[in-house]
């Protein structure tokens, strides 16, 4: 009960959603200036959460490599006239360098406003608040179940192996050896998958998921003013940024 009063201090999780999509959305529509300011207020937003450090190193270990990977590979591949660099048959081009800054940027925004939406909101109570919010249920446990569905196979493909290592498997050789022992632990978790399924379904049904009625849930998340005003903030920005990029887009046009 402590750690509900707690959470519920905090914004609702449609508030941090609003926040992190504006984000996302500015520092997709414009340069990389944009983005690096939008990624520095996400890592304030995390530090507010007490997220910070959980947050940056998923970030260092996902985002930044994989942008650094994208960024080599536009600009060695992207052909151009202007050529800035060349050594061989590799060349770095103005061109190339202008569209891997632009792509890049889009990229470590948007893939950063996604890790802060995994590390700040908890799927379960944000499906309550759309519920709440007139979405149906259906819709939610779909949203709910694809969401969860890799973290859970990927939990099944664990104990499988641990499984298969208990049985004296060779499972820490040569990539030949881990392809052969890991092959043939596809059928079970395929398997698995389909009888949870199954047993959800018919758990739901249990629960009358399915019934023509009004449900209620067990756990109430407030919908503060605060919450509305940020919201609305939230969406009044994202509005701004998209119209003023095609208003700058049509002067310098």
């Amino acid at each position: 009960m402590q750690k509900e009063m707690q959470r519920n201090q905090g914004l609702n999780p449609l508030t941090v959603l609003y926040i992190i999509v504006a984000l996302a959305l500015i520092s997709v529509v414009y340069d990389y200036k944009v983005s690096i300011v939008c990624v520095i207020v996400m890592m304030f937003i995390a530090a507010g959460f007490g997220k910070f450090k959980p947050y940056v190193t998923l970030w260092l270990k996902s985002i930044l490599w994989m942008c650094a990977l994208c960024f080599v590979l536009q600009i060695f591949f992207i052909p151009g006239e202007d050529i800035i660099w060349q050594f061989g048959v590799f060349r770095i081009t103005r061109e190339g360098l202008n569209q891997a800054a632009k792509l890049c940027s889009r990229l470590f925004g948007a893939g950063s406003a996604a890790i802060l939406g995994f590390r700040l909101i908890d799927l379960g109570s944000l499906m309550v608040v759309l519920e709440q919010k007139g979405v149906p249920s259906t819709a939610t446990y779909i949203l709910m179940s694809t969401a969860n569905i890799i973290p859970q196979m990927v939990k099944k493909m664990g104990v499988i192996l641990e499984a298969q290592k208990s049985r004296g498997i060779e499972m820490e050789s040569n990539m030949i050896v881990r392809a052969k022992a890991f092959l043939p632990s596809i059928g079970p978790l395929i398997l698995n998958a389909i009888v949870n399924a199954e047993e959800r379904a018919i758990t739901l049904e249990a629960r009358a998921f399915s019934a023509p009625c009004k449900k209620t849930s067990i756990k109430i998340i407030p919908d503060m003013r605060r919450d509305r005003i940020i919201r609305g903030l939230m969406t009044a920005a994202a509005v701004l940024a998209i119209g003023g990029r095609i208003v700058l887009w049509i002067v310098l046009r």
